[in-house]
């Protein structure tokens, strides 16, 4: 199966292809200039694959938590796509993705953050496994960064990635030193392009009639924007 990929919910645009001839991705930092870049990338991978749209046969789109913007690119180039070809459309929850491309210790928990700005991260935390499986037991959302490290055990060990984690790092570190947990931090981590497409794959043949229609496949903001937020304001103070 020919299993496309897209994710652009951070700064870093995931563009991958997996077929039987192997996996060709594009993943690089493009400072969210997404909407400029993706589709030369989408162009780049299929012609270093020599591989046609047409003979995609599976799509799969980050769907955030993360940059609005971002998220919303990926989600409705996916559904664009899907619509066009007829072929099935998965989401991926960005953190999920992040996850499944670690190699980490087996006893290892992960914490997966992006800077949601505010003070705020949107998150998710994993225990150890294998790549492409490792247990989710705090779905991604948005959070303070004090909130998801409460729920790291005492004493265990702690896998750090995404600019979130950067940008509260002090706070991790002195928090872990309280409650003997033992963390280290991956700088400018790149999820994997196999890793995602197994992870599609997995969650494709887990329920494949979900993903028939491209339009179950939603953003997840998990939180209002600072424009719904100011117009949920106005309506207030008008009512």
């Amino acid at each position: 199966m020919n299993i496309l990929t897209i994710d652009t919910a951070t700064d870093y645009e995931l563009i991958s292809l997996s077929t039987e001839h192997g996996v060709f991705e594009f993943n690089e930092n493009v400072k969210m200039s997404h909407s400029i870049t993706m589709f030369d990338s989408i162009k780049g991978i299929l012609d270093k694959a020599s591989m046609e749209l047409q003979n995609i046969d599976l799509i799969a789109a980050g769907v955030g938590p993360g940059s609005f913007t971002g998220v919303r690119i990926a989600v409705s180039t996916a559904r664009m796509i899907a619509q066009i070809l007829d072929i099935p459309l998965v989401g991926l929850i960005t953190q999920d993705i992040f996850a499944a491309s670690v190699e980490n210790n087996p006893d290892e928990n992960i914490l997966v953050s992006f800077d949601a700005k505010k003070s705020r991260v949107f998150g998710a935390l994993y225990r150890g496994g294998q790549r492409c499986s490792h247990e989710c037991f705090m779905d991604a959302g948005d959070y303070s960064i004090e909130f998801m490290l409460s729920s790291i055990p005492e004493g265990s060990s702690l896998l750090c990635i995404g600019d979130g984690c950067f940008r509260y790092r002090n706070i991790i570190e002195e928090k872990s030193a309280l409650t003997g947990v033992s963390c280290r931090f991956l700088e400018n981590f790149i999820p994997s392009g196999a890793s995602t497409s197994c992870l599609a794959m997995n969650k494709y043949r887990q329920s494949p009639d979900k993903y028939i229609f491209f339009g179950n496949t939603v953003p997840v903001y998990a939180r209002k924007s600072d424009a719904e937020i100011a117009r949920d304001a106005k309506r207030t103070k008008e009512g």
